[in-house]
């Protein structure tokens, strides 16, 4: 693997690439809300070794974080279609984390002929919310810890990873594995560590998968292969992941081409950070 500046309009994104040997697929994998392209590392760890994949930091995270605006999710979807004319692939498969499921419904809806199939991972269709909940509120919610985590001076990267530790969802299942996908978000300035991250770029994209309307209806227009994963447990490890598990079956039902797949005793975070991830995997290259 390795890192690569592709051109988009204004400016550059980073991705973590690996070419494909021979006639293998290549599968292109979107991250989340504040993460990066290493939050796919247990993952990539169970793909074939010849399997091309091209992981973006997405616009404002990781090694993109200097990367131009906008930073909404059609302009991601769009990126990932420049990503593969930079390496030259009509087609690819293309997955989605949490918001990266969202961009990714995008892509399909917007770029059809250019995926092979898509893989949604508990994110893309609606979240639950609070009758009559005040949509900032529900944003403000969404995005707080993230943005708190941006303004934290860590002593040392292990102070970085001690935090880590005790976020509610990763404190039973943390393995020491987990530390090449979060720690790529890490930068020294001044002798201390802080978080690679544009805040405008997460409140962008937060608001897009709260209460955007082109980005919640995407999913459900798709006409290409699609599977989706859904989980037991949230970001918190409380019960209900991030799409219910009713939304899931619903969709399911109403589009022939969307499959969908339910894992049990997994959260958000361990569905790709931990015990999930062989799952993932699976689901990508077509194994399961």
């Amino acid at each position: 693997m390795q890192d690569v500046s592709i051109p988009v309009p204004g400016g550059h994104i980073n991705v973590w690439h690996r070419p494909p040997h021979e006639r293998a697929e290549t599968a292109v994998l979107v991250h989340g809300l504040s993460g990066n392209s290493r939050w796919w590392s247990s993952v990539i760890e169970h793909f074939p070794e010849d399997a091309g994949l091209i992981a973006l930091d997405v616009r404002g995270r990781g090694s993109s974080t200097d990367s131009p605006a906008p930073y909404d999710l059609s302009t991601v979807a769009d990126d990932i279609a420049r990503c593969l004319d930079h390496f030259d692939l009509e087609r690819a498969v293309v997955a989605g984390y949490s918001m990266g499921a969202w961009a990714v419904a995008l892509f399909g809806l917007h770029h059809p002929e250019r995926a092979e199939r898509l893989v949604l991972v508990d994110g893309g269709f609606p979240m639950p919310r609070v009758p009559g909940q005040d949509p900032e509120t529900f944003i403000d919610a969404m995005v707080g810890p993230s943005l708190r985590r941006l303004e934290i001076e860590f002593e040392s990267e292990e102070t970085f990873f001690d935090y880590w530790k005790t976020h509610p969802a990763l404190e039973r299942h943390w393995d020491d594995s987990m530390k090449t996908g979060l720690g790529h978000e890490l930068f020294e300035e001044n002798g201390h560590f802080r978080v690679r991250a544009n805040p405008e770029a997460i409140r962008v994209t937060a608001r897009e998968i709260t209460v955007g309307e082109e980005a919640n209806t995407a999913a459900e227009k798709l006409e290409v292969p699609t599977h989706l994963i859904v989980v037991e447990r949230g970001t918190a490890d409380q019960p209900g992941g991030m799409i219910p598990l009713d939304v899931a079956k619903d969709a399911a039902k109403a589009n022939r081409l969307l499959t969908m797949q339910y894992l049990p005793g997994v959260n958000h975070y361990t569905l790709l950070l931990g015990k999930g991830a062989p799952v993932v995997a699976s689901a990508i290259t077509g194994a399961n």
